[in-house]
């Protein structure tokens, strides 16, 4: 009995003229409102992978070549953003064509320019939607202070791990001259109102116990990169307490070695001993060394943020 062919031989007897090369041309003459991929691999699926990787690549080249972020100084590379955002924008992908040439498979694949610009759209509108929301809370009257501060904080933390993608997405969208209905200036204006709110606090950073001492200065180092106004003379009417644990760990069987932990918190208090709510900063640092004191030191030297 003969063997029914293969998917991959069935297609490869149909795939002979014109071949993969040709039909790119072809679509780069015929589709200009679409981004093209081409690629080749040893197998089918390896080919289609690697056209769509050189489709994003040629996005990456205009990028790169044209557009620049106009809020800040560094070029936009969409490989900074995360594999599910880029899956997320290459939804409506399609395979235009697979061909066989001997042992290699090539294929092309196509996106809609004007699918890919939707894509970004739908990605970016909540988390302006939430930038305006933060925006409103923080130039609010009816919002207390110790609120306010608390929304100030969210919002740095949020530029950073949010709001800068979406700059990143909206600048690519400059770069092609689309996207042009969704405004920008939400993350502006949110990044102004929040530097505001918190150059108007400052607070005396103090140390409940003397594991917090031995590292608050770098717990007020880290604060201060967060944008923190802290005073060390006392003088600042609100106060940011520093209170830390310390773990010791048995000696490592195999070693001997000590492990030592430290876990500390900061919270946040206006200058009537109000509670700023919600606001709260951790540290961790974990130390290992030959004796306890060299696991300590070194656990006090890691600390950082927890995120």
């Amino acid at each position: 009995m003969i063997a029914a062919p293969t998917p991959e031989a069935a297609e490869a007897t149909t795939a002979v003229a014109p071949d993969c090369l040709q039909v790119a041309e072809k679509l780069r003459e015929t589709q200009p409102t679409s981004f093209l991929g081409f690629g080749e691999a040893s197998t089918m699926d390896e080919a289609t992978a690697q056209a769509a990787a050189d489709l994003v690549r040629q996005i990456q080249t205009r990028i790169s070549s044209e557009g620049t972020s106009q809020e800040t100084t560094r070029s936009v590379e969409i490989s900074s953003l995360t594999r599910s955002t880029v899956d997320a924008l290459l939804t409506g992908l399609s395979t235009a064509k697979r061909c066989r040439q001997g042992t290699r498979w090539e294929a092309v694949v196509t996106l809609e320019r004007a699918a890919f610009f939707r894509n970004i759209q739908v990605r970016v509108a909540p988390v302006l939607r939430e930038a305006g929301s933060m925006r409103e809370s923080l130039q609010s009257v009816a919002v207390s202070r110790g609120e306010i501060l608390s929304v100030a904080a969210r919002a740095k933390s949020f530029m950073k791990t949010e709001g800068q993608p979406a700059r990143d997405l909206l600048s690519i969208c400059r770069t092609f001259n689309s996207c042009m209905t969704t405004d920008p200036g939400a993350f502006d204006g949110l990044e102004a109102a929040a530097n505001r709110v918190f150059s108007g606090f400052s607070f005396h950073l103090r140390a409940a116990d003397p594991e917090a001492v031995a590292v608050s200065e770098s717990i007020s180092r880290l604060l201060g990169e967060e944008g923190f106004a802290l005073s060390s003379s006392g003088s600042a009417p609100n106060i940011a307490t520093a209170a830390c644990e310390r773990k010791d760990f048995p000696p490592m069987v195999q070693t001997g070695f000590m492990v030592t932990e430290l876990v500390c918190s900061v919270s946040f208090a206006e200058r009537d001993g109000q509670t700023v709510s919600g606001l709260v900063r951790s540290y961790r640092g974990h130390g290992l060394g030959e004796s306890r004191e060299e696991a300590l030191r070194e656990a006090r030297r890691k600390i950082e943020r927890k995120s």
